[in-house]
């Protein structure tokens, strides 16, 4: 879950004050919120108001100038040092101040107005590109100059990420749960789509102009997602409960570290659930998937490329097929939906118990992780609107991005632990053990939903 996987914010006004209230699940809780008042008048869908389409388009085409950077960077660093492992390096550094800066980002969320922050991060990430940019274009390539930009970038994300987590249910927690999980599929789905495009078009863009034009269209992105941000309409958190004396931020992260461990015990362990499921997925994901095809089965990377690139589709359309779901889900369907990720991991261990010929083996393998992909999206449109809508308005930003925070702490230990496996048991065994793994937590975390539902 990173400035990539990250993003919410939303409407004004429901179309029935009736409906919002009798809604069942954690979206009753009544706190105080600071979107626009509901106006029972409106008779149009919140989700298709200025301010929604505003969010979307802002934050899509900030994701997609993101991830073609990152594509562009990576190529450019290829082609300069011969190395994969160099750029992945700098990535991987790059995630540790996100974890460390992430609650701080939170705190500022629960501070300021959502909207201020949002337009300031990216302009800042605007200005962060260009001034990269002129170095380049000044020194030539310099791998010092792209890790201080990379790791720039990692700590602006930090504080953008909870940022727009926090804005989603402040926008849209007036209209209820089912509201809420529709807004969130919208934002997934253009999350999914400007994610996979730069996959597609970043290296024919990369051959055809190369790395000054790829910044260029960074850039232009970051500007233009700060400008539409501008015009979205999203009030200042309301702080009126802690009275006259503003707390530190560190009297900000212990407020939220009580709520979760005392006020909402059940909001913790669901986000400890989620870190859980997180350190098995990108483990098996991001690490067994790519060795698997290359090193087990001996294709070649175009197989691969082609493979992931499936898997990637699968994403796009796991967000829009768990999006025509979302008003009927609710937190008690979480265990069914762990359940069927786990059904989708067990073929693909099993397969690599039969006598079968390598691209049989692959076939199931990428239509496994395909369904992986879309039981995911279902397990993410659930689990992450129950944390934001069981969270109190003033400690969303806190709350999500402590959330956040051990999301992130879980993908390298994953990534490490698969990495040990895969090199030491075989394919079968990592597999099957991945699905008892998410069985037991399709299990353990029923009593989690129960409390949350009541």
């Amino acid at each position: 879950m990173t400035r990539d996987n990250q993003t919410h914010r939303n409407a004004t006004r429901p179309t029935s004050r009736t409906t919002a209230a009798t809604e069942p699940g954690p979206g009753n809780v009544n706190f105080p919120t600071s979107a626009t008042p509901p106006d029972n008048t409106a008779a149009r869908s919140p989700l298709i108001s200025r301010d929604f389409i505003l969010l979307v388009a802002g934050q899509g085409i900030s994701l997609f100038g993101n991830m073609m950077l990152r594509f562009a960077m990576s190529m450019w660093v290829l082609d300069e040092t011969g190395s994969a492992a160099v750029f992945a390096s700098i990535l991987a550094v790059s995630i540790v101040p996100t974890i460390i800066l992430s609650p701080f980002g939170g705190v500022l969320a629960d501070r300021m107005n959502r909207r201020t922050i949002m337009v300031a991060l990216d302009a800042a990430s605007a200005a962060l590109v260009l001034a990269s940019a002129i170095v380049f274009a000044v020194v030539g390539f310099n791998i010092a100059a792209i890790a201080v930009m990379q790791v720039a970038l990692a700590v602006l994300g930090a504080f953008e990420t909870p940022t727009v987590q926090a804005a989603l249910p402040q926008m849209f927690r007036a209209h209820g749960p089912a509201t809420m999980r529709r807004a969130m599929a919208v934002i997934n789905q253009v999350q999914q789509l400007s994610s996979l495009l730069p996959s597609f078009l970043g290296g024919v863009l990369y051959a055809m102009v190369g790395i000054r034009v790829m910044m260029a269209v960074t850039i232009t992105s970051f500007a233009m997602a700060a400008v539409l941000e501008c015009f979205i309409r999203l009030a200042a958190p309301d702080r009126t409960a802690d009275g006259d004396r503003l707390p530190t931020p560190i009297e900000d992260l212990k407020a939220g570290l009580r709520f979760l461990t005392y006020d909402r015990p059940a909001v913790f362990h669901l986000a400890l659930y989620a870190a859980a499921i997180n350190f098995v997925t990108i483990g098996y994901s991001a690490v067994g998937f790519p060795y698997t095809i290359r090193t087990v089965l001996g294709f070649d990377a175009t197989v691969y490329g082609i493979s992931d690139g499936l898997v990637g589709v699968a994403g796009v359309a796991g967000a829009f097929l768990a999006g025509l779901f979302a008003a009927r889900l609710a937190v008690r369907h979480l265990p069914a939906a762990t359940a069927m990720f786990a059904l989708t991991t067990l073929p693909q261990g099993i397969v690599f118990l039969l006598p079968l010929d390598p691209a049989t083996q692959l076939a199931v393998l990428v239509a496994g992780m395909c369904a992986s992909v879309i039981a995911a999206c279902f397990t993410n449109l659930i689990a992450v609107p129950a944390i934001q809508l069981s969270t109190p308005e003033s400690m969303t930003g806190k709350v999500m991005a402590m959330f956040s925070a051990l999301c992130m702490c879980a993908q390298p230990f994953g990534q490490m632990l698969y990495g040990w496996a895969y090199d030491r048991f075989p394919v079968a065994a990592v597999l099957l053990v991945s699905a008892a793994a998410l069985a037991i937590g399709s299990l353990a975390v029923i009593p989690i939903a129960k409390r949350l539902e009541s």
